[in-house]
């Protein structure tokens, strides 16, 4: 009689060791996360964030000198309009940075909450390739399969757990990144965001889009030097260059004016795309959903196996994480609106 074989623990593989040691950083991860809201990202990056900080910095600072400059009354109309200039486009950087700080933390906010609905569709994914491993096998030892299908099944499997150990470690990544954009540190979870508000139809700049008032002011300034060099006691050729710098004044804010609305033509275009992306992918998850249901009901009354619906309930994970990379993506697009306008299109940066 052969002795019976020792009983010895299932061996296991790198990948599945990796996989463990992952899923363990991301409780982790998840047991220390404070969650946190858009609106209240948006607002920290706001309050808490350098952008908006410096920028607010400049505006004390320009008033300031102003405040002199107008109080010394040995003030020539020069420094005085440079100064009047420099406290005006100060406060329109200051909107500026509050719209690119509103931007940050959309980007930021909605890459974190798009990596943790990844995570929550590739461990379903593991869970079908885990349960077709299972069946390929099973197919094989009754020789209604080959090896190879095991072999591909296994590979398959493989691949997703990589894929999740990939969105374990952006997990972390990008946690770290919303902390440092609202300018408060710590480990975050970011909850689903609301439907943004409809995109509106913008073709205008804001008066005081910053890049195009810093040109304004320089045909404002060249102008103003024509005036004072046109008169009988100043040189012909003080005068000429004067003129020539007021051309080419005007002529790069027209140049600018152009590309800025460009620029503005394009990102409404974009919003526009998302915003019916978005709408098609609510209908997509809302189809995956009548589709799983009906599911549901075939397996109870028989007519179908419960690996047919675990493959259902993927099909419905896969349409719902379309649904929220297009809802990122019209979020994302509303805040690049915001900054190509110098009009806020999210709500958010109040």
């Amino acid at each position: 009689m052969n002795p019976r074989p020792a009983h010895t623990r299932p061996h296991l593989t790198a990948p599945t060791v990796l996989l463990t040691a992952f899923l363990a950083v991301t409780t982790a991860h998840a047991q220390a996360a404070t969650s946190i809201t858009l609106p209240a990202a948006v607002a920290s990056a706001l309050t808490a964030g350098s952008t908006v900080r410096d920028a607010q910095a400049g505006v004390t600072s320009a008033a300031s000198t102003l405040r002199a400059v107008q109080a010394d009354p040995s003030t020539l109309a020069g420094a005085l309009l440079s100064a009047q200039q420099d406290s005006t486009l100060a406060q329109a950087q200051l909107t500026q940075a509050r719209l690119t700080a509103t931007q940050n933390a959309v980007t930021a906010y909605t890459a974190l909450y798009q990596t943790q609905e990844q995570i929550t569709l590739q461990q379903l994914q593991i869970q079908v390739d885990t349960k077709n491993l299972q069946v390929a096998q099973v197919k094989l030892s009754t020789r209604n399969g080959t090896a190879l299908d095991v072999q591909n099944a296994q590979n398959t499997l493989n691949s997703s757990r990589q894929a999740l150990q990939d969105a374990q470690a952006q997990l972390l990544v990008n946690s770290q990144k919303l902390a440092n954009v609202i300018g408060r540190p710590g480990t975050y979870t970011a909850a689903a965001p609301a439907t943004p508000p409809a995109v509106r139809a913008n073709t205008t700049l804001s008066s005081t889009y910053a890049a195009l008032l810093k040109d304004r002011q320089a045909v404002e300034t060249a102008t103003l030097n024509v005036k004072l060099a046109d008169n009988e006691f100043t040189a012909r050729v003080t005068l000429d260059q004067a003129r020539t710098t007021l051309a080419s004044a005007q002529s790069t804010l027209a140049t600018d004016q152009k590309t800025y609305l460009t620029t503005l033509a394009t990102a409404q275009s974009s919003a526009e795309a998302a915003q019916a992306s978005y709408q098609t992918a609510l209908q997509a998850e809302a189809n995956a959903q009548t589709s799983y249901k009906q599911d549901a009901v075939r397996l109870q009354s028989g007519t179908i196996s419960a690996v047919a619906l675990l493959q259902s309930q993927l099909t419905l994970k896969k349409a719902q994480y379309a649904r929220a990379q297009a809802l990122v993506a019209l979020w994302q697009s509303l805040a690049a609106l915001s900054t190509a306008s110098g009009q806020d299109a999210t709500g958010l940066a109040r």
